[in-house]
């Protein structure tokens, strides 16, 4: 399903009343997000970044290798039996047109560098960088995301009330909508939360047969990557992404394919976002009251409604299960 650039299926389902109400709330939030965004490469103090990094050290991380990527998929099959996600025709999970979606919390994108000889390919796994401060966590009015204190950032979809401020807010373009049910949810990689919490690894990086993910605490993580590019800088690019991007994110990259070729966003701030919601707080001010009184008359129906679906369960578009709690 083609998707506009907002991330609405052009004509879809949505009833006209929710449709509007998301027009409003997302325009509230498209200003507000505009005029709070860092200029492009906007540089943090390094005590900053270096204070973010031992903070966050012993948090559980991912550090993927896209020189040893073989897009096999198997990754993304753990990711789903993990999070009892479907397979989805109109959502493609792999090639070049793989996008997160509903149903997809990992996809691996297929690329042809153009520095390279043609038929040369690279694959790209992706999915929640799980930054070490959140944008999304930041804009959420109703704290549906957060960052838990042992690292990952999860969604509770009991508190969601739909207003897609994450999808604004993401500076990596992870958090999407479900337009094509009645109760939307917001869907992401929840770094398997439930296995971390216990000490297991994520389910993309036990499953991957070519040991392309590491899973591990994230200054190891670093350590790791800083070690690999030493040993073969002919190989790899000099570059850990995610390091300093916004701040820091708990997955990692390294890659032998420059990061732009293989679909990576470049011109990020080292700057976490948040350190800059006081601006976006500042400009809702004017319109809080209005706004926040809509949101928890939304917030109140949504949760009724999705008492009912949880008494009586229907089937869903495409055949696919009714999902529960991102938690």
């Amino acid at each position: 399903m083609r998707r506009d650039s907002a991330g609405e299926p052009p004509g879809g389902p949505t009833d006209p009343g929710r449709r509007e109400f998301l027009k409003l709330v997302g325009a509230t939030a498209g200003a507000a997000a505009a005029a709070a965004v860092l200029p492009s490469g906007a540089i943090a103090s390094p005590e900053r970044v270096e204070e973010l990094a031992r903070e966050h050290a012993n948090d559980p991380g991912m550090l993927i290798d896209l020189s040893k990527c073989i897009g096999c998929g198997a990754c993304v099959t753990a990711c789903k039996f993990q999070n009892d996600l479907t397979w989805r025709q109109d959502q493609p999970w792999l090639g070049p047109d793989a996008q997160l979606a509903s149903a997809n919390w990992t996809v691996v994108r297929t690329f042809e560098p153009e520095t390279e000889p043609s038929g040369s390919i690279r694959y790209a796994k992706r999915q929640c960088m799980h930054c070490l401060e959140p944008a999304c966590a930041s804009a959420c009015p109703v704290r549906a995301l957060r960052k838990e204190p042992n690292g990952p950032v999860t969604y509770d979809v009991t508190r969601c009330i739909g207003c897609r401020y994450c999808l604004v807010a993401c500076p990596f373009s992870v958090p999407t909508f479900e337009w094509d049910r009645p109760i939307s949810k917001v869907s992401k990689c929840n770094l398997c939360f439930q296995r971390v919490s216990h000490g297991e690894a994520t389910a993309c990086a036990a499953s991957c047969p070519v040991r392309a993910i590491t899973f591990g605490k994230r200054g190891e993580l670093l350590e790791k990557a800083r070690a690999t590019l030493a040993a073969d800088p002919e190989r790899y690019m000099p570059r850990i992404y995610g390091e300093k991007e916004v701040g820091g994110t708990s997955v990692l990259y390294i890659s032998d394919a420059t990061f732009p070729e293989v679909g990576f966003r470049e011109g990020l701030p080292t700057e976490p976002i948040p350190d800059y919601t006081w601006q976006v707080s500042r400009l809702a001010l004017p319109v809080a009251a209005t706004v926040g009184a809509v949101l928890t008359t939304i917030w109140v129906r949504r949760s009724r409604a999705l008492e009912r679906g949880a008494a009586a369960p229907s089937a869903s578009p495409d055949g696919e299960k009714p999902g529960g709690t991102h938690a």
